[in-house]
C-alpha cells in the first residue's frame, strides 16, 4: 500500500510566510488554521485507533 505524506506547516511557520495585507486575506488565514488544526486532531484520533488496534466499526 502506498502511503502519502504531505507536510503541513505549522502555525508559527505560517505566521512567518504569510502576513494578512486585509480582511479576506485574514480570513482565509484563519480558516486555513482551523482546517490543520481539525486535520491534526483527525490523524491522532486515527493514530490512536490503531495503536488501540480498534476495528473502523468501534467507537470509544
Amino acid at each position: 500500500m502506498a502511503h502519502i505524506f504531505e507536510v503541513l506547516p505549522n502555525d508559527a511557520e505560517i505566521e512567518a510566510l504569510t502576513t494578512p495585507r486585509n480582511r479576506q486575506a485574514a480570513k482565509a488565514l484563519q480558516h486555513r488554521r482551523e482546517v490543520r488544526r481539525r486535520l491534526d486532531d483527525c490523524l491522532e484520533r486515527l493514530q490512536l485507533r490503531r495503536a488501540l488496534d480498534l476495528d473502523e466499526d468501534e467507537s470509544f
